[in-house]
């Protein structure tokens, strides 16, 4: 039986105790993950996630579109920020995107000695669920965080990916943080969305006025897309819109 075991924060990646021919799964439910599914979902092509600014100036003169953050604000040179809201509010179809923001893109590159790279959130919960079971692997899921800080948001939405992993009888739990975040995700699943409230990301994000952000952010399955690194871009591996 194959194991699943969850990274509460970057920091402990390096630490985690399966090695090898293992997909990792990343979640930075605010908002890196869920823009990704959401410009997949608006028709992108691929998405290249850029170590920093700097490179990302280097793909926006190749003509790229370029989708940046830093501190919750988007950068003043791209042509998006880190909104998923935003982005289904254009249609993307055969554009290739980069991207660079504070937390999510540092966690994918850290995840460079998987076997592939998945991205997962609340929007695309169940439709990553049911790819990771197709690739019978063992998995790591990593929590982007805050800055190598642990994350409410981000465990929740591992737990709940544990859950759904354990459901199919083809995985059990590889670490003691497996276990907490899927005990956290079935305490408080219920409550959703006033539990995530409370968390110091989403009240940075409030401040900012992102309110239509951090409702979609939190609302599961709006999304079929599986962005999936093929080496040297994210693909889709989901199903597209009905209407691409």
């Amino acid at each position: 039986m194959n194991t699943v075991e969850v990274c509460l924060s970057p920091a402990l990646y390096p630490f985690k105790s399966t090695i090898s021919g293992h997909i990792t799964v990343v979640i930075d439910v605010l908002r890196a993950t869920t823009s990704f599914c959401a410009a997949f979902d608006s028709g992108i092509n691929s998405i290249v996630p850029a170590t920093d600014l700097d490179e990302l100036r280097q793909f926006k003169n190749k003509g790229y579109l370029t989708a940046a953050e830093r501190e919750g604000v988007k950068v003043d040179f791209a042509d998006f920020g880190n909104s998923p809201t935003v982005f289904l509010q254009h249609d993307l179809k055969g554009k290739d995107l980069a991207y660079s923001t504070t937390n999510g893109t540092k966690a994918i590159q850290l995840s460079s000695d998987a076997v592939t790279i998945a991205v997962a959130c609340f929007a695309n919960l169940h439709a990553v669920s049911e790819w990771l079971l197709e690739q019978n692997k063992n998995i790591v899921i990593l929590c982007s965080g805050w800055k190598n800080a642990f994350s409410l948001e981000d465990t929740l939405c591992a737990g709940a990916l544990v859950e759904l992993l354990q459901e199919a009888d083809k995985f059990i739990p590889a670490c003691d943080a497996s276990v907490a975040a899927l005990d956290l995700w079935m305490t408080y699943k219920p409550e959703l969305a006033e539990m995530v409230q409370i968390g110091s990301h989403y009240q940075r994000l409030f401040a900012l006025d992102l309110d239509e952000d951090l409702k979609h952010c939190f609302i599961c399955d709006t999304s079929q897309s599986v962005p999936v690194w093929n080496g040297k871009a994210f693909l889709n591996q989901g199903n597209r819109p009905s209407n691409d």
